[in-house]
């Protein structure tokens, strides 16, 4: 009956297992360990090998045991170990039992213990006292492992683990966003030159990051957990093994605490207050306060037994409040210009400085004068004053939605209104872990993880510039992975997980609806749920009202990862095989402006129509008239997208030899493109034949002076259908790996690797539907420039508000408009990356350990990012002036004959009597349209023609690195790494060519992407990142005073200090135009010597003195590109010299407890970090530097309390 009853276990165990085959077979697999493994040999003193040796392994922590056997070549292997410290016990009869003890395991680590067994004596057992090897003898993989005292002991910015990502060779921040965690979070960090915001990053193998919301191609960590649950970490980026893919080449694995046969636990609390701060650099200068700031964060863990040697838990929690003031101060209209009267109105006149009257004049009277040629609006009756027959009533409840001022303000009558308010930002978040030892054989593991984050302010303005005021951001995510690990046999194990990832993610401004001052409900309801204010934009120095694009915001997705894998050790064999699947399901809307925007300058109420007179006109006069110079509205439906990465792999570790160790692997996978639940998609076909021809030899002497003629009209538009809803599948994606350990010697190992990775697919997700299926309508005020008035803000689309014209228009959609698409009709290929590497690791007395390694990769395929020119144009489009056609005309007519307007052949199509689009808000419908709309390769679209983003750039990357680390010892441990590098692009942006400030990294001619390849915008020739833990030797229980009494002990014993420095080189700046002249391009200047003037960003900062020398610029002429590179290699932003440092002094209250007093201070020397210069030749202030960069502090601190037992 026993053996029946433990067949049954076992057959339970095994359905078990096959179901989660099965289920992974039908959604794919995934699979990425962040256990360790240990191998070696077993025999005897004549080196003979000795089979059915029991080898067992005990966890200290759990006193949990695994076992196996040694093959008939004397072969063992222990997988799936977590990262902890263990003993090891090799027993065979006839011989003496071995023990060794301290064996440390670190996340994904694989090594060998080797022993020699000797003939049983008196003395049965022996012990190893020589600690186990650190060095890792059987993988080629380039990594750092980042251990649980780092990770406890280091300052890291806001208590993020995100800030030790950079102690790894080859990892920089991105360029100008700083080494602190900012969006993407998690993964916004450049890693051996690759794309930022690419990196995989796994909890306890479970899959943490995900597609960035709103664009896919780059990845985001939505959740990440508190450095009090981390044990540890790993970063890999180079020639890692073929179970991780579908990232840019890089994994972060990080490992959560579990509990053991003790209780242990930990609470904390960290304080950070405004007198530890110090000053920024220039509002030191212009003698500003330091900005008040108020955060605390606390929690606790607990980890234990709930049976010993069985099954255990770990919980921990933890919760910031963080209270940021901010000062506004605004010009507000006074109590008289709401009533109409702008007659005491001033205004600093820009030219002379001097106070003159602000004159406004009458929009509704507006008289021919012959002898100037100008439109000329009368004066008001009452001179500068609206009377109220003209008031729009929706415009004077907008002015009175501005508070009152309650200052003087300046002269002109401006800064009349001070106030102050805070923003909130807040989380809750946990995580609780459960362990199973199962059998001897099987382990169970679970996680749930949980966050809140909510981050608030109440409305003042809702200008975005300060992005201060009335919004409210929510966060809640639900983060939980499952495994089950059974040893079928000793040499057989099986690996199954299943993880999730959901996360909740509104955003809303807290405004009062449109209607409710007037508006037409029409803009409360074109983007349902979405019920707020307009935008009124406003021209400085007066004060926007309701300014928030794009925080309203409705996203929600659901990432679910598969697992299974077999790891099988056959003789001098460790296969491991398996296979992937990540399904990922995208809710996403966010409208720029979700009921309308409408911008107000002086121009309505100036005198003469196009004049620009800065001493006239008022744009709180044209708001209470009701009359803009421009408005729009975005009417942008929720998108529902689902795409899929799928993935198979083998690896292969095969110990050739004692001392050689080859890693083969294959990995084949490949991204499936996103699908929308309702099929809002479009596809834009390049090359598909629309049946028109455009006649381009009509009689305007423009187009004949071109000498051009019949023009087929190519470019259509597809739909999805139910046999295909998508772009095609790149099936192409092998990725061969390749690496090889030697051990030279017990304490050297050369190794060295190659293999391809491909990087994250662009077409995950998508923010928005189709153009068809969305709309940017426009609000026209006046249709003959401001002879007439004809819409208002009462009345903003008299003939109704545009809705998206869908599918109706067939394969014709969207001419006579932009086609933004997403997607063409072409296989999007993945970036292919290329690496390999060779280096030695060597270690030292000690404990130190050094590596020296060359690491280099080349990727192909990569996107083009970018979106510049006068035009706006992304590398996504295809719809631009071809540079052979520029080249062929002089250069200063080109361009006034590319803007000069002629006769509108699509006309008929919009508004004759054949016609067949119904598009009254296309500038198609005008008898006139410029000539370049005309000359552009599809010329029905009224500006871009997009798909795809061109997957065509490339970069190089070669570097030595240097890692080096001393392990934990008595008083001091020591990790970091130097970097020697050098890295070329196309493009240093992704296809989120917004993301961090990259998006001046744009190209000048769209057909020639070769020419744009220049030192990368991410290059940083030295790095050095090392962290410092340094017990100082003075107390009881070290090594001076041991002796000492308690009392003085707890004055001068028991300090730490621990160090975390940076030190890199500058990255490469940019060099644009003030006034470019290049049409569908960023146009560059001509280089004519060395731009550096020699001076450093510090001293330009004191003295106003130009980075650059300006007289080394010529403007190349119009649209022509310049000679200067993309990025100079020559001219550099600020580097990186920063010291974080913490004191924390321990008291012991009892054995086993442990209090902690800590102060950190980041930024410790106050060194400032400037921003790159005015980087646009032209401008008075070209090379200056005016700011300090936004994503780095001067000096602050806070205080820390920590118990742990």
């Amino acid at each position: 009956m026993q053996a029946v009853g433990a067949w049954r276990g076992r057959g339970a165990l095994l359905l078990a297992s096959v179901a989660c085959l099965l289920l992974s077979g039908r959604h794919g697999f995934a699979q990425a360990s962040y256990q360790a493994q240990i191998r070696g040999t077993i025999a005897d003193a004549s080196g003979a090998v000795v089979p059915n040796v029991n080898i067992t392994l005990i966890e200290v922590a759990t006193n949990v045991a695994r076992t196996t056997k040694t093959d008939n070549s004397g072969l063992y292997i222990l997988r799936a170990l977590r990262p902890s410290n263990y003993v090891l016990r090799v027993q065979a009869p006839g011989f003496q039992t071995i023990e060794q003890k301290g064996i440390v395991l670190q996340v994904d680590q694989q090594t060998t213990l080797n022993y020699t067994l000797r003939p049983a004596t008196a003395s049965t057992k022996v012990e190893v006292t020589e600690a186990a090897p650190l060095l890792d003898t059987e993988s080629a993989a380039l990594g750092t492992d980042v251990s649980n005292e780092y990770v406890k002991e280091i300052p890291l910015p806001n208590r993020n683990y995100f800030g030790l990502v950079f102690l790894n060779a080859g990892v920089s921040e991105t360029s100008g966003s700083g080494i602190t965690d900012n969006y993407p979070s998690g993964t916004n960090f450049v890693s051996n030159g690759q794309r930022n915001a690419t990196a995989e990053v796994r909890l306890d193998g479970a899959l943490l990051s995900a597609p960035e919301q709103g664009e896919g191609g780059n990845s985001n960590v939505y959740y990440e957990p508190s450095v009090e649950a981390v044990q540890e970490f790993k970063v890999q980026n180079n020639s890692f093994s073929a179970e991780f893919g579908n990232n840019g080449g890089t994994v972060v694995n990080l490992a959560l605490k579990s509990g053991t046969n003790n209780f242990h636990g930990s609470a904390w609390w960290f304080g950070q207050r405004t007198f530890l701060d110090a000053n920024d650099f220039f509002s030191n200068q212009a003698g500003l306060p330091r900005p008040d700031h108020t955060r605390n964060q606390y929690g606790f863990s607990l980890g234990g037994p709930i049976r010993k040697n069985k099954t255990f838990f770990f919980l921990d929690m933890e919760r910031m409040l963080e209270r940021l003031p901010v000062n506004i101060v605004a010009t507000v209209p006074t109590a008289a210009q709401r009533n109409g009267d702008f007659s005491h109105t001033l205004i600093t006149d820009p030219n002379t400085g001097n106070l003159v009257p602000d004159a406004i004049f009458n929009p509704h009277q507006v008289s021919f004068d012959p002898t100037t040629g100008n439109s000329v609006r009368a004066a008001f009756a009452t001179p500068n004053v609206v009377p109220q027959s003209m008031w729009d009533p929706v415009g004077h409840n907008i002015l009175n939605l501005y508070p009152l001022p309650n200052q003087p303000g300046n002269a002109d009558g401006t800064n009349n209104f001070r106030t102050n308010t805070d923003t909130f930002n807040k989380y809750l978040q946990f995580d609780i872990k459960l362990d199973e030892q199962v059998s001897n054989s099987t382990h169970l593991s679970g996680r749930y993880s949980h966050q809140h984050m909510s981050n608030t302010a109440p409305t003042v303005f809702g200008d975005g510039d300060t992005w201060s005021d009335g919004f409210n951001y929510i966060t809640s995510v639900n983060n939980g992975g499952l495994q089950f690990d059974w040893t079928l046999k000793p040499t057989l194990l099986l690996t199954t997980r299943f993880a999730v990832d959901r996360v909740y993610a509104p955003g809303f401004t807290t405004y009062p609806q449109a209607s409710s001052v007037g508006f037409p409900s029409s803009l409360d309801n074109a983007n349902p749920g979405i019920k707020r204010m307009p935008a009124i934009l406003v021209d400085s120095p007066w004060t926007s009202i309701f300014d928030q694009c794009c925080v309203d915001t409705r996203f929600a997705h659901s990432l679910y990862t598969y697992s299974a894998s077999l790891a099988w050790a056959k003789g001098k064999h460790n296969i491991k095989f398996g296979g992937e699947q990540r399904l990922f399901y995208n809710n996403f809307q966010q409208p720029s402006y979700p009921t309308g925007y409408f911008h107000f300058a002086q121009t309505v109420t100036e005198q003469v129509i196009d004049a620009f007179n800065p001493d006239q006109g008022n744009p709180f006069a044209d708001i209470l008239l009701g009359i803009g110079d421009y408005g729009g509205i975005s009417i942008y439906p929720a998108v529902a997208d689902k795409s899929k990465e799928t993935g198979f792999y083998v690896q292969d570790d095969w110990k050739l030899t004692p001392k050689l160790t080859l890693n083969l692997g294959l990995r084949y996978e490949w991204s499936t493109p996103y699908t929308e639940r309702f099929n809002r998609l479009e596809f834009s076909n390049f090359t598909g034949n629309s049946g028109m021809t455009l006649d381009l030899s009509g009689g305007d002497p423009a187009l004949q002076a071109l000498g051009l003629g019949q023009k087929q009209l190519i470019g259509t538009t597809l739909f999805p259908s139910s046999a295909s809803r998508t772009i095609p599948i790149d099936r192409n994606n092998f990725g061969p790996r390749l690496g090889i350990a030697y051990a030279i010697t017990p304490n050297m190992v050369l190794r060295g690797g190659a293999g391809i990775y491909y990087g994250m697919n662009v077409a995950t997700n998508y923010q928005y539907p189709g153009s068809a299926f969305r709309k940017d309508g426009v609000v026209y005020f006046t249709k003959d420039n401001f002879q007439t008035q004809y819409a208002s803000l009462s009345n903003p689309f008299p003939a109704g508000l545009p809705a998206p014209q869908g599918e109706r228009y067939g394969p014709l959609a969207m001419w006579g408009f932009a086609n933004g698409n997403d997607l063409g009709t072409q296989t999007d290929r993945n970036a292919e990356v290329y690496q390999w590497s060779l280096g030695v690791q060597r270690l030292l007395p000690g404990n130190f350990v050094v590596a020296a390694d060359y690491s280099a990769n080349r990727s192909t395929h990569l996107p083009w990012g970018g979106a510049g020119g006068l035009s706006g144009v992304t590398t996504r489009n295809r719809n631009f002036i071809p540079s052979w056609l520029r080249r062929q005309f002089n250069t200063q007519n080109l361009y006034t004959l590319l803007q000069s307007p002629v006769t509108n052949p699509f006309q008929p199509l919009f508004s004759g009597a054949n016609a067949i689009f119904n598009e009254p808000d296309s500038r198609y419908n005008d008898a006139q349209i410029p000539l370049i709309n005309l000359l552009r390769p599809y010329p029905q679209f009224d500006g871009p023609f997009e798909g795809l983003p061109l997957l065509v750039a490339e970069s190089f990357y070669n570097a030595l690195q240097v890692r080096f680390e001393k392990r934990a010892s008595k008083y001091i441990s020591v990790e970091g790494a130097y970097t020697l590098a050098k890295s070329t692009d196309d493009s240093s942006s992704g296809r989120n060519a917004w993301i961090n400030g990259l998006a001046f990294d744009n190209p000048q001619e769209l057909d020639n992407p070769r020419a744009e390849h220049s030192i990368s915008a991410n290059d940083a020739t030295h790095r050095l990142a090392m962290a410092i833990v340094a017990e100082l030797p003075l107390g009881r229980g070290r090594l001076w005073g041991n002796g000492m009494n308690r009392f003085l002990d707890a004055v001068v014993g028991g300090w730490t200090i621990a160090n975390n420095l940076t030190l890199q080189s500058g990255t490469p700046i940019d060099i644009g135009m003030s006034l470019p002249t290049l049409d569908d391009g960023n146009q560059r200047p001509n280089v004519i010597c060395n731009p550096s003037s020699g001076v450093g960003a510090h001293r330009s900062a004191l003295t106003g003195q130009s980075m650059f020398n300006s007289n080394c610029f010529a403007n190349p002429g119009y649209e022509q590109p310049g000679n200067a590179p993309r990025f100079f290699s020559n001219l550099r932003s600020d580097g990186i010299h920063n010291t974080d440092l913490a004191f924390s002094k321990s008291f012991v209250p009892r054995e086993g407890m442990r209090l902690e007093v800590r102060a950190d201070f980041f930024n410790f020397l106050n060194t400032p970090r400037f921003q790159i210069p005015d980087n646009f030749w032209g401008d008075s202030t070209f090379g200056q530097v005016s700011a300090t960069l936004p994503n780095s502090t001067p000096r602050h601190g806070q205080f820390g309390l920590r118990f742990e037992f």
